[in-house]
């Protein structure tokens, strides 16, 4: 009999100072994330890449790993992949870890979710895995206009003119993502390649999915937090 594999899981929260629509919302989110994290049980780790002294010390009180971002990827110009490449090299992370993704601005999180993500990833021949929302824009849809010879044209040349005739047409979105260390290499900048695993979301669920970048994203949060919580209870 083959005995399954026992991989090591690792989460990480890169949390930078210096937001500007939404001022310290790293230190303010971080105990919504650190207190779902807190309940996935067979998290081996849990690493804070930060460098702002209040996320820092929050990670040490909850006795995760703090590790101290440099000034180099702190900007707001770095890539994910960057911040991940740097942590496996600094901390000698091994090639069949598995890596998780979580931003602190997205609130919404169900257990379940990460649960299925989990017995996905840990498949051998799934390398990476990211969430997928219906695209907001159709990229058929999309034109480009060059100034100096003042003309259009269509970044993906196609003659559609039915909605209904689209292709469908998905955008990644860093709810749930995660990858075995050894695949890093082979990802873009936003931890992705031709071979990752698509978990696709329907439009109805991406609605939940606010990204808190400005105070006009949390009062739409807030609002949509409470019908959740209304929903819980009456399926009590």
């Amino acid at each position: 009999m083959i005995k399954k594999k026992i991989y090591k899981h690792i989460a990480v929260i890169p949390a930078r100072s210096g937001s500007v629509g939404f001022p310290k919302k790293n230190q303010i989110f971080f105990d919504n994330t650190a207190d779902f994290l807190d309940n996935l049980l067979w998290l081996d780790e849990i690493i804070v890449t930060s460098n702002d002294k209040v996320v820092l010390k929050k990670a040490r009180e909850r006795k995760y790993i703090d590790h101290k971002r440099s000034k180099v990827l702190s900007k707001s110009n770095v890539s994910i992949k960057s911040v991940f490449k740097e942590l496996v090299d600094s901390l000698n992370i091994e090639d069949d870890v598995i890596l998780w993704l979580f931003y602190l601005p997205i609130l919404y999180k169900n257990i379940s979710d990460f649960e299925k993500a989990k017995i996905i990833i840990e498949k051998p021949k799934t390398n990476s895995l990211c969430t997928f929302i219906p695209a907001k824009t159709h990229p058929f849809n999309t034109w480009r206009y060059e100034r100096n010879k003042k003309k259009l044209s269509q970044y993906i040349k196609n003659n559609c003119f039915r909605r209904q005739d689209l292709p469908p047409a998905w955008m990644h979105y860093h709810y749930v993502s995660c990858f075995k260390a050894k695949i890093l290499k082979k990802l873009n900048s936003e931890l992705l390649n031709a071979e990752t695993y698509p978990v696709f979301l329907s439009d109805n669920y991406a609605k939940n999915l606010i990204e808190i970048d400005e105070p006009k994203n949390y009062e739409k949060w807030k609002k949509i937090n409470r019908k959740l919580k209304y929903s819980n209870e009456k399926k009590k």
